[in-house]
């Protein structure tokens, strides 16, 4: 059978050590978003639980011999390889774990070696792929440039690197273990500062740091019934006849967005109205931005999607905030 190559995300928010522990003294790979026994993939019939999508297309597709990349173990920014030892559908079994209350699917591997992603031995298509956000997905592509990292000894591949480059690694681990702390602060300072309507002059600030390339307007008031659009980002089309355009709603919400079902309403048709006041504008996304609520009803989001639409929660835009936040601090640097 064909080896398949795959790479496999944790959950950031548990130490890394947790991870590799288990890896090493016994033999799985631990996955979070199982702490109920419902949850036990053996047991999942359609319709599939989206939460669970991912977890159980590992436990369906990884068959013995596999090779699977893992980051952030040993710990950031570290990778490491590990093989399965049978086919996980096989080998699976469902255990949370005591202490943490959760990372309930566990499936059978073994270590192989790690690496350190600027290794320069590391080649530039895996680091490309070890970039993506997704929890599980097929790094086949990276064939070659894994096969050359299989069994080599770790100091070969996690040598230190050039003072740039240990420069960058230790900024961006600082960045990356301080994160949370600095988009709750973010966050909570904002939302004293701002209010209702307010947050939407405060986020076009941002927006206008964090993209400058892009138009970035103000477009709520009395006209926004027609097109459900609080701020419009305007980036230039391919042809000069046109432009793109992304649509945000905002909505100064806390606890659980009981009203969203509303809000889809009115950013729905941002397309198609928006073509009647500028034709040369394509919108290209719809989203809705919740200030302070992270809970949705069952089933808002799944309608959202179908309908193009994107929710950001509170979680989602603390992660904006912090990018806008940086990109205001090097502007402002600039500008000096």
């Amino acid at each position: 059978m064909t080896t398949q190559y795959w790479c496999f995300r944790i959950d950031t928010w548990q130490s890394p050590d947790f991870y590799d522990r288990q890896l090493r003294e016994h033999g799985r790979l631990r996955q979070g978003w199982g702490w109920r026994d419902d949850q036990d993939l053996r047991k999942i019939v359609t319709p599939v639980p989206k939460d669970q999508e991912p977890n159980l297309k590992m436990f369906n597709d990884v068959k013995k011999g596999d090779i699977i990349l893992v980051p952030r173990i040993p710990k950031w920014p570290f990778v490491t390889i590990a093989r399965a030892t049978e086919d996980w559908k096989d080998g699976y079994h469902f255990e949370i774990d005591d202490k943490l209350g959760d990372f309930g699917h566990c499936f059978p591997a073994e270590y192989d070696t790690h690496f350190e992603r600027h290794n320069d031995v590391v080649r530039g298509d895996l680091r490309t792929t070890l970039r993506c956000l997704g929890r599980f997905w097929n790094a086949n592509h990276c064939k070659d440039s894994i096969e050359q990292l299989l069994g080599r000894d770790p100091n070969e591949l996690t040598s230190p690197q050039s003072k740039n480059a240990r420069f960058n690694d230790t900024v961006r681990s600082v960045l990356r273990d301080n994160r949370k702390q600095i988009e709750d602060d973010l966050l909570k300072a904002l939302s004293v500062q701002f209010q209702s309507a307010e947050w939407e002059e405060a986020l076009k600030t941002g927006l206008e740091a964090l993209f400058p390339a892009y138009e970035v307007r103000v477009t709520g008031g009395p006209g926004e019934e027609k097109h459900g659009t609080d701020i419009l980002l305007i980036m230039p089309g391919l042809l000069e006849d046109y432009d793109y355009g992304i649509a945000l709603q905002v909505k100064d919400w806390q606890g659980e967005a009981w009203h969203i079902k509303s809000a889809i309403a009115q950013i729905e048709n941002a397309e198609k109205d928006w073509k009647e006041i500028r034709p040369d504008l394509r919108i290209v996304d719809k989203i809705i931005v919740l200030t302070e609520a992270n809970e949705l009803p069952p089933g808002t989001e799944d309608e959202a999607n179908e309908k193009g639409i994107t929710i950001l929660r509170s979680e989602d835009l603390k992660q904006l905030l912090r990018k806008m936040a940086f990109a205001t601090v090097i502007k402002e640097g600039d500008d000096k």
